[in-house]
């Protein structure tokens, strides 16, 4: 059987408002988007993951849609979205759009009409709970921080909100809501789509006893629940049955769930046992972790174990809902932040399974802290001050050059930029061969060229040393050893106690060693260094 091309690629995610503006209203595009794609190809990626774009009032930044089969006009046309479709195919690059169907907009056409009378055809295409028995519950709207049921006068009811009021949850124990959402998803698939991110995938499903959650201690005000009755529910992997088969038939294509939780047994459950379900669950473990050898190594392990027998792995550092890597791995020196950021980034691409890099990840572009006036984002608004809560911080937009507004837009820019952009750019950073950026290149060229990385079994290897991870990469006559050191200090390796007679560097994410030099027996590795050799 043919290898599926989503297992040896390296996915980008792209948030859209903040990629590239090309009409200069300060928000990024589609057709902005496009006019980077060789930058993309240049860099390495395979695959781009755009975050929505659909039509929306933008009450939470397209993860509200209004109409799933029309494009935003700040983001383009249909028109443009079909010629990025083909801009990328022709350049070999995968497009994976992101498919939010938890819930819609409350300006969607379905839930208009749903709102004005019981006996609409649409009116049980969502939740509802009448007025007069008191809210049923006591789920929580996550971003509002208050009750997730949301009166209804025209009808004498409360609809179900658990983002915000804004985003009514839909009702997939109805048929028609079903059938409604796969018609979508082979809407897309015709136009040459190559797979979905699904948001909030297991929470399609609510407790149908609608039972309250028990309490749990969490930070957030409002948040202490087990949610274990308005999210996760064992419904759904019938559904992510019927995505699988109508994905399968159209060809060549993935599915990607996020999972309503961090635990990656969830996000394990959601491949289904007999891998029927979806082709990969997001493993957001490594966005939880401390700055420590042992801790990736055990969270990795734990991610292997779970799996079902015979699924693909995958690891992410970053994303648009939580702290960039360079951030929360940052110290007060920057020159030992970037050598953190190569090694988070040797790890996250030479590790057993299909890596996800966050847009600007490549150029370390770090999170800054905002002032309220100037924030967006309806979660750090109700949140703030609290820190790292709020989602602004790590959608700034990305950094292209020293020219005004980092060359992202010719108009003020919808969030702030980062201070440094104007020397932690693509264009700063692509003339200097020593930067974090050409370095990246140098890694996802040595993964596509090397089938040990990009196919190859894993296995870990003891240390010798608390701050090192170490593991082998190994297919067919191919053997290459990773040796990353999460200490600030140097760290001698008996490489014979590894069992490795010989090793020949590959590449150090540190200035100064040359590769194809031989190695051992003795090396010593430098503090927040990565090496990989050929063993």
């Amino acid at each position: 059987m043919t290898r599926p091309w989503w297992k040896d690629a390296v996915f980008y995610q792209i948030y859209p408002r903040s990629f590239m503006d090309s009409n200069g209203d300060g928000i990024g595009d589609l057709p902005g988007i496009e006019s980077k794609l060789d930058y993309l190809v240049g860099l390495g990626v395979d695959a781009l993951w755009i975050s929505p774009f659909f039509k929306s009032p933008q009450r939470d930044f397209g993860y509200d849609v209004s109409d799933y089969r029309d494009v935003d006009s700040i983001f383009g046309s249909l028109a443009d979205c079909r010629r990025l479709i083909k801009a990328a195919h022709e350049r070999r690059l995968r497009l994976v759009f992101d498919l939010v169907v938890n819930h819609t907009s409350d300006q969607h056409e379905w839930f208009r009409e749903a709102k004005t009378s019981k006996n609409s055809d649409k009116h049980n295409y969502y939740i509802w709970k009448p007025l007069s028995g008191g809210v049923p519950n006591n789920w929580k709207s996550l971003f509002e921080l208050r009750s997730a049921w949301y009166p209804n006068r025209q009808t004498g009811e409360y609809y179900l909100a658990t983002f915000t009021r804004f985003q009514p949850e839909l009702n997939w124990r109805n048929p028609k809501v079903k059938d409604e959402i796969y018609d979508i998803m082979k809407y897309w698939y015709k136009l040459g789509v190559d797979g979905f991110r699904l948001d909030v995938a297991t929470g399609y499903f609510k407790d149908a006893e609608f039972r309250s959650n028990p309490f749990s201690w969490n930070i957030v005000p409002d948040q202490c629940q087990k949610h274990i009755y308005d999210r996760n529910r064992p419904e759904v992997h019938e559904v992510f049955k019927d995505m699988r088969h109508i994905s399968d038939e159209a060809g060549d294509r993935v599915l990607i769930g996020e999972t309503h939780g961090m635990q990656a047994e969830l996000a394990a459950s959601s491949y289904g046992e007999n891998l029927d379900e979806l082709h990969m669950g997001f493993n957001f473990d490594f966005l939880m972790q401390p700055w420590s050898a042992a801790a990736f190594e055990k969270s990795a392990k734990h991610w292997y174990s779970v799996l079902p027998k015979g699924a693909w792995p995958n690891f992410t550092l970053s994303n648009h809902d939580r702290p960039r890597a360079a951030y929360r791995y940052r110290s007060s020196d920057p020159a030992v932040t970037d050598a953190r950021a190569r090694v988070a980034a040797t790890m996250l691409l030479t590790l057993r399974g299909t890596p996800f890099v966050y847009y600007g990840e490549e150029l370390g572009m770090t999170c800054i802290r905002l002032p309220k006036s100037v924030l967006q984002d309806p979660l750090g608004i109700r949140t703030w001050p609290l820190p790292d809560i709020g989602r602004d911080p790590e959608r700034t937009p990305m950094q292209w050059s020293a020219a005004e507004n980092a060359g992202f837009s010719v108009a003020k820019p919808w969030l702030p930029l980062n201070p440094d952009c104007g020397t932690r750019s693509v264009e700063a950073e692509e003339k200097d061969p020593h930067s974090l950026l050409s370095y990246y290149k140098l890694l996802l060229a040595m993964r596509r060229s090397r089938a040990a990385l990009h196919e190859g079994e894993l296995e870990f290897i003891d240390g010798q040393d608390k701050n090192l991870l170490i593991y082998k990469r190994m297919s067919g006559k191919e053997n290459i050893l990773v040796v990353l050191n999460f200490a600030s200090r140097k760290i001698k390796l008996d490489m014979g106690r590894l069992g490795v007679g010989s090793a020949v560097l590959l590449l150090s994410s540190k200035n100064g060693r040359e590769s194809d030099a031989k190695l051992g027996p003795l090396v010593e590795i430098d503090a927040d260094e990565a090496l990989v050799c050929l063993i």
